[in-house]
């Protein structure tokens, strides 16, 4: 695959995101790549569609949380293709298809972003992810109700069934919304009990989600908080029941796709668990007087000063665990002590790019 054009800058590794909608989804990561990867000159990372975004709207004089971005192109087997083309087929698998077929034409990582909604093919667009062809698998950014619900998660932990993203009605055709949370139709209004952007309203954290602005700037303060607790909302849905996600309600793990995007990882444990990065001779777990590092390897391990962090992603503080640089000799274990409060998690700096946040499953 040709990886550049005068639009597209020389690039080691290529990720597509394919998204579901062509407002909400791709104006958020969008922004989201804005901030965090346009500077990585070995990651090109894009959405599909790229968003439409309204000549007026380009100018710096956009209300907040637009986005400020040109349309862009990309080459695909050297020919030049617009990344807002048109994906056919049934929902959710024709994503996934389209996600496998970019993996084919020389993308290196493929994501496919939607929601539960009321699509047909949930089972098999899962099973058609889980394939490995040449060493790749599509990545799936699930969530249920939608993407509104991972939006939530920056504000508060919930874990809540709702029925709708919107209250509305079908008109002659069209969805006529009730603006649920404003009160502008109080007969109609469910108060936040039924769908999300109504409890989004009700609590004040937004007024909407599905113009042309982006809505990464109302969480983007709060991007550790979103990860934490959906990856809260992760062990209690495992907790709760062993249907297939595609089948729960509430559920999401877009946090996974965020963490990929910018250099942060969630993982849930208990006293049983022992946490061991990929490629290391090291491993940690939590025991009750705090976090044990153990050295594996045939010789001395050197963990740098500030390696080990108790992070609170409420007050957004971290204390680091080891204010010197640890050395510990093969086979030995260290202790560093410590407690948690529920609003703590471990960060562990692994290197400067990728850092992991381990979230005892208490927390929930």
């Amino acid at each position: 695959m040709a990886r550049n054009n005068e639009n597209t800058r020389h690039s080691n590794y290529v990720i597509r995101i394919v998204c579901e909608g062509d407002k909400t989804e791709p104006l958020f990561f969008t922004s989201l790549c804005d901030l965090y990867c346009k500077d990585n000159d070995g990651m090109d990372v894009r959405t599909i569609p790229q968003p439409h975004i309204p000549q007026d709207e380009e100018t710096d004089n956009s209300p907040r949380g637009s986005y400020k971005g040109k349309k862009r192109k990309i080459k695909t087997d050297g020919k030049d293709a617009a990344e807002d083309v048109v994906i056919t087929g049934a929902p959710p698998l024709k994503w996934v298809l389209y996600a496998r077929q970019i993996l084919s034409e020389g993308v290196d990582e493929s994501w496919a972003v939607y929601d539960k909604d009321k699509h047909p093919k949930h089972e098999e667009a899962l099973a058609e992810a889980d394939k490995v062809i040449d060493g790749k698998k599509v990545n799936i950014a699930f969530s249920s109700r939608s993407f509104e619900y991972y939006l939530l998660l920056h504000f508060e932990y919930i874990y809540y069934c709702f029925n709708e993203t919107e209250c509305g009605e079908k008109i002659r055709g069209k969805k006529h919304i009730f603006e649920c949370g404003t009160g502008k139709e109080p007969e109609k209004d469910c108060g936040g009990k039924n769908c999300i952007n109504g409890y989004a309203r009700k609590q004040g954290y937004w007024q909407e989600t599905k113009s042309s602005e982006s809505t990464f700037p109302l969480v983007k303060d709060n991007l550790l908080k979103g990860m934490v607790n959906a990856c809260r909302l992760r062990a209690e849905s495992d907790a709760n029941t062993e249907e297939p996600v595609y089948n729960r309600n509430p559920y999401t793990n877009v946090d996974i796709l965020i963490g990929r995007l910018i250099g942060k990882e969630t993982v849930s444990y208990d006293s049983t668990f022992e946490y061991k990065e990929h490629g290391c001779d090291w491993s940690v777990r939590f025991g009750k007087d705090g976090l044990i590092v153990t050295n594996s390897k045939d010789g001395v391990e050197l963990f740098r000063k500030g390696m080990f962090v108790i992070y609170d992603w409420e007050e957004k503080l971290g204390r680091e665990l080891n204010d010197n640089a640890l050395l510990i000799q093969s086979g030995e274990m260290k202790l560093l002590p410590c407690q948690l409060e529920p609003t703590q998690v471990i960060s562990i700096k692994v290197t400067p790019e990728k850092e992991i946040l381990l979230l005892p499953k208490f927390a929930i």
